[in-house]
């Protein structure tokens, strides 16, 4: 483990003070329950009922559904002043789960809408997989730069403080956005969508590496 003092935090503490505090990580949970119910019912409402009960029979919609349901019961107790400083070491994890589903329920719910139709090959989804595994990869290489930097006293206030993005994480960041890019590519010639499909798969890859670095 990395030899990590309370000092060598204090920037990173005045950063996240509202973002992390049990008002502000409600707040945080209004919106990525508002983001992921859009989502969801825009489903419901273009496929209709029948449609839904199809894509049920999917693993990964179950894992999806499974996940908001949780985002719902979290949210509905957070509301509850005493429950947010009652239980915030839950409340980190809590946001943890809203920030993953925020940052991959487009992709999913792209995905899964063309597996449900039948028209997504394996070689499609062997691709859309590689971009999920990118995303973990690059989370946990910008995870252990962090507490790399934070043991080095990055984040507190005196001589020793730089910037979060280290050399590490821009270069990251170059190899991401090649990476992501050239599966994009492969993944539109191969299928030739319309452009509207294909900008969904560019906005939810987008979103999906830019929740993983913020």
């Amino acid at each position: 483990m990395w030899n990590i003092k309370e000092e060598d935090l204090d920037e990173f503490r005045m950063t996240c003070k509202d973002r992390l505090s049990p008002e502000g990580a409600t707040g945080f949970m209004f919106g990525g329950i508002l983001y992921s119910s859009i989502a969801v019912f825009s489903i419901i409402v273009s496929g209709g009922w029948e449609y839904c009960m199809v894509l049920l029979n999917i693993g990964i919609v179950k894992l999806e559904v499974l996940a908001y349901a949780l985002q719902v019961i979290f949210f509905v107790l957070y509301l509850f002043p005493k429950a947010q400083f009652k239980f915030q070491k839950l409340q980190t994890l809590v946001v943890l789960l809203y920030a993953f589903q925020m940052a991959t329920i487009l992709l999913t719910v792209l995905v899964v809408s063309e597996i449900a139709n039948n028209s997504m090959d394996r070689i499609t989804l062997n691709y859309v997989c590689l971009l999920y595994l990118g995303a973990v990869i690059f989370h946990i290489v910008t995870t252990i730069d962090t507490f790399k930097l934070a043991s080095e006293g990055a984040f507190s206030m005196d001589e020793r403080s730089v910037s979060f993005f280290s050399k590490t994480k821009g270069t990251m960041m170059k190899v991401a956005s090649i990476y992501a890019l050239i599966l994009l590519i492969l993944i539109y010639f191969h299928n030739d969508y319309a452009f509207d499909t294909f900008i969904g798969y560019v906005i939810g890859t987008v979103l999906m590496v830019k929740k993983v670095v913020v």
